[in-house]
């Protein structure tokens, strides 16, 4: 069982080493999402062998050995948790990293900088390898759901509401400008410490209706696997809950 239990062990420290490495700045992204892929991936076939092993033992009415069991379960959790949290529709998630509400007039950022913490992608809405007119494309043909909402309330409550919803969510607000209704923030993931950069616009239409526009990039990667729309959606969900009750 050797030949199953080291490279198990040996995966499982592949992927704390990962996060641990990249959240101290120790393992640049690129090497530690690799090692964070190839301990997945280790660790789904060591799980799968196990639970094999353990069936047939089971069967055969053989002792079920502790220290097996307890592989399998520690290497089924990360892949079992990723799937969980990223769920199906996020592995099929369009390879683009920057969504928002109005893809013709995107919120700008303001107050967060380019050289500010570790990126590789851009602020500036279609500056990476896509330009605007594709990314629009891809992001209408993915999330056709994600759009400018106009509610009917005050913009200075809206406002007020959604910056409320961001702080709950756990956002950290960096910049805000009362006078404009617009406010930037950061999401960190819990793991890995991605940082994705978020702006939220609110529009007054009239004395008592208002448009909210809000804009999710990630720093980093290619592709969000859906994180950026989840967001946004989430976002709306709360805030429609926070202006009904007031």
């Amino acid at each position: 069982m050797k030949i199953i239990t080291l490279p198990g062990q040996g995966a499982l420290l592949l992927i704390v080493v990962s996060a641990v490495g990249y959240r101290m700045d120790l393992l640049p992204f690129r090497l530690a999402l690799l090692l964070l892929i190839i301990g997945l991936l280790v660790c789904t076939l060591v799980a799968l062998a196990e639970l094999i092993i353990l069936s047939v033992n089971a069967v055969n009415k053989k002792p079920l050995r502790l220290e097996y069991l307890v592989l399998a379960v520690s290497c089924a959790l990360g892949p079992s948790i990723l799937l969980y949290r990223v769920g199906i529709d996020g592995f099929r998630a369009p390879m683009i990293h920057d969504i928002t509400t109005d893809t013709a007039n995107p919120p700008v950022f303001l107050f967060t900088q380019e050289g500010e913490g570790f990126r590789e992608n851009s602020l500036v809405y279609g500056a990476d390898k896509l330009s605007a007119e594709q990314i629009t494309a891809i992001q209408l043909e993915a999330y056709p759901d994600i759009r400018t909402v106009i509610v009917e309330a005050p913009g200075r409550r809206v406002y007020q509401n959604a910056l409320f919803v961001g702080s709950l969510l756990g956002w950290k607000i960096s910049g805000h400008d009362v006078s404009m209704f617009h406010f930037e923030a950061k999401a960190t993931t819990p793991v890995f410490g991605f940082v994705d950069d978020i702006v939220v616009r609110i529009t007054p239409l009239n004395e008592h209706s208002s448009a909210i526009d809000i804009r999710s990039l990630s720093r980093v990667g290619v592709s969000d696997i859906g994180a950026n729309a989840k967001r946004i959606r989430l976002f709306f969900d709360k805030l429609g809950e926070e202006l009904i009750i007031h």
